[in-house]
């Protein structure tokens, strides 16, 4: 089993590190079961926009209620890397369709994720040792 050694980030460094990726992973309840989907992001100000695809997901799943979402990037040679986890409020989903920060149409519906605790740490993995 690989250990994780953790040094903590700062909250700017966690935005700064949010910007650098644009696929994460948001967990919450679809009728009352645990649910945990890849999807797209962006920032959006100080929320993340998450496009929830072409997943079936319930808006009372996704309308004012509590998520968690995390993103992270390691490096294999290394061993080294980041994660960043977020807790908040989910806002009504916009319409399949809406225009992007890019221009382009979305793929699916479109929630916004508004922070209430982020937190941030450093990786640094114990080599996986192969029997």
């Amino acid at each position: 089993m690989r250990q994780i050694l953790e040094d903590p980030l700062s909250e700017a460094d966690c935005w700064a590190l949010l910007a650098s990726e644009s696929v994460g992973r948001l967990a919450l309840s679809i009728q009352a079961l645990p649910a945990i989907l890849p999807v797209q992001y962006y920032l959006d100000a100080d929320q993340i926009a998450l496009c929830l695809g072409h997943n079936h997901v319930p808006s009372r799943a996704v309308t004012n209620t509590v998520a968690a979402f995390s993103t992270d990037a390691i490096d294999a040679t290394t061993s080294q890397g980041w994660s960043v986890q977020i807790v908040g409020t989910l806002a009504p989903p916009q319409p399949i369709g809406v225009t992007t920060d890019c221009g382009q149409p979305t793929a699916g519906q479109i929630v916004h994720l508004a922070p209430a605790t982020m937190a941030g740490q450093r990786l640094h993995l114990c080599p996986f040792l192969s029997h």
